[in-house]
């Protein structure tokens, strides 16, 4: 059903020209009255009114216009219309809402007149402005709990006239006030939401759903044009179709993902990339303009993937998966890939499931036997190739863990899922890309782990000897919590976790941290940085005593000057 909704206020209303685009509706003293009148003429004819006062609003506006006796209320206008059109009209009285108790009251009011599926017409040019508000959210709730849909929502804007004096003074045919279409703004909360799914999950449904709506409207829009000019179709739906093109295209990358296609993971990936070029280059999505901000989000997260490289794609596509929880997709995707490098190298079909298992039987007895693995075939150096097939073991046993649901001897703890796939990935793009050898010589991370500042001598060391570029610090409550390791524990594993969580989180393979602490607590962290490919360092100092006398009395200080860092 379709429903035209508003509240009433209790202001004097001036008789005014409302107009919406080419409509208007002359000489009326309350927008609802110039609204139904205007749908009317664009051919949308609620199935029902509802006005909502309070007492006060009734009284002086609804039952009759107490500020001119010449005009009737609103009850009379719209009845009038009403055996016009046929449309019933029904008045809801609300609370005031003086206090939170009304406001629940007048929410339980708005909400009790929807009914499932009905489809809102929304005023909100009357009545205190947080009534508007309000009656916002009770729609929206009414969105999910009774699948009703807001089809429009509008402002009367009698207030470009100007004050209620001055408008007293122009004549009725300068009286003309426009009505605002407030619809576009009020999708922003679907966007907002269809993002938020997007970057967290990586399922653009409900971007597809809404792209599908919006370009509707754009096309009914461009066809009337169409139909009123020789201008060239094809030129004209040019942008919607580009954005009709970029959302398929981002569903179907993540139904590629979700479903671990991977013969398909390269040829969506190339059509999503091609998709977001069309689209930023001819600027379609300024046709949508909450699509703006997405386009950057999708631009810059498909930068990094390839149009041709599938094993760069699937060290993207494993980070894109850990980065939205989608760790079965990510362990599946990142063991497969690495399987097919391994059959690619050995002239192996990669489509044989013989193969492929062959490769896995292979990399689990590298694991359970200390033998060489076949580098030269692989294009590896020894330690690389051994490294890539332990790799493979690695990757799937904790596969086979997700994939039987925990249903074994040995099982990984929930969040081992989120660290160990990210490690993988970390040790799949070092053995993969070939930088194994080359790691010293690319710009990377200091992580400091300790409870001082650096010095500049010590930046400017650590940039030229390590190539690094940036400085992490721990933040105040580990710096705080590193600083003061309890003496009387007597073990430290449980108490060092955070710093390990932290180590997860901003390092990466090849990154440095500077350790110094507690001595059993730096061993510890040692151990855990060389474990993930971290390399630890300490900074050594020299120390020189100086002795002041000054009559009888001795004065001895110490200065410690910085010498160099070095790795454990």
């Amino acid at each position: 059903m379709l429903k035209f909704i508003s509240l009433l206020g209790t202001n004097q209303y001036l008789p005014c020209n409302y107009y919406f685009d080419e409509y208007k509706a002359n000489d009326c003293c309350y927008i609802q009255e110039a609204l139904v009148q205007i749908l009317a003429e664009n051919d949308i004819v609620p199935d029902k009114i509802t006005i909502f006062t309070t007492e006060d609003s009734y009284n002086k506006n609804w039952i009759a216009n107490a500020y001119n006796d010449t005009r009737p209320g609103l009850n009379e206008e719209l009845n009038n219309i009403s055996k016009k059109f046929h449309i019933p009209v029904e008045n809801v009285m609300i609370p005031e809402g003086h206090n939170e108790e009304e406001l629940w009251e007048i929410f339980n009011a708005i909400l009790d007149q929807l009914e499932k599926e009905d489809e809102i017409i929304l005023d909100i040019t009357h009545s205190f402005k947080y009534l508007a508000m309000l009656t916002f959210i009770v729609i929206n709730y009414a969105r999910i709990v009774k699948n009703c849909s807001l089809k429009a929502i509008y402002y009367g804007a009698f207030d470009v006239l100007g004050y209620t004096r001055e408008v007293e003074k122009l004549p009725i045919e300068e009286r003309n006030a426009p009505i605002f279409d407030l619809t576009s703004f009020t999708n922003l909360f679907d966007w907002t939401i269809a993002i938020d799914r997007y970057l967290a999950t990586g399922d653009a449904s409900l971007v597809k759903n809404l792209t599908s709506l919006e370009i509707k409207k754009i096309n009914e829009k461009i066809g009337r044009k169409v139909s009123e000019s020789n201008l060239d179709k094809s030129i004209l739906f040019k942008d919607p179709n580009a954005l009709r093109d970029l959302s398929k295209s981002m569903d179907n990358f993540s139904n590629t993902v979700a479903t671990c296609r991977g013969p398909n993971l390269t040829s969506a990936i190339s059509s999503l990339k091609e998709s977001i070029h069309t689209v930023v280059e001819n600027a379609a999505h300024e046709r949508i303009k909450p699509l703006s901000p997405i386009m950057e989000m999708v631009e810059k997260k498909f930068d990094s993937f390839s149009h041709t490289d599938e094993y760069i794609n699937t060290i993207e596509t494993a980070k894109w998966c850990h980065e939205n929880k989608m760790y079965q997709q990510g362990l599946t995707i990142l063991q497969e890939g690495l399987i097919n490098y391994v059959c690619e190298k050995w002239g192996l079909d990669r489509l044989s499931l013989t193969n492929r298992d062959k490769v896995g039987a292979i990399a689990c007895y590298v694991k359970e036997h200390p033998i060489e693995a076949d580098y030269k075939s692989l294009g590896l150096n020894e330690q690389n190739a051994k490294d890539l097939l332990m790799l493979i073991y690695n990757v799937g046993d904790m596969r086979n863990d997700i994939n039987h649901a925990g249903w074994r001897e040995q099982t990984n703890k929930v969040n081992k899922f989120s660290t160990n796939l990210k490690d993988f990935i970390q040790r799949a793009e070092i053995i993969l890309t070939n930088d194994s050898n080359n790691v010293e010589g690319k710009y990377r991370q200091l992580l400091l782990m300790f409870s001082h500042d650096l010095t500049e001598e010590q930046k400017s060391e650590a940039k030229e000897k390590f190539n690094i570029s940036r400085f992490i610090k721990l933040n105040d409550e580990l710096s705080n919590k590193w600083a003061n390791v309890p003496p009387h524990l007597d073990d430290l594993g449980e108490y060092l976790e955070e710093f390990k969580e932290w180590l997860d989180e901003k390092g990466q393979v090849g990154d440095y941290v500077l350790i110094q602490g507690d001595f059993g607590a730096t061993m510890s962290m040692v151990e855990y940085a060389k474990s993930k490919k971290i390399i630890p360092i300490y900074a050594t100092t020299e120390r020189n005593v100086v002795e002041e006398k000054t009559g009888e009395t001795i004065k001895i200080s110490r200065e410690f000057k910085h010498v160099m860092f070095r790795k454990y």
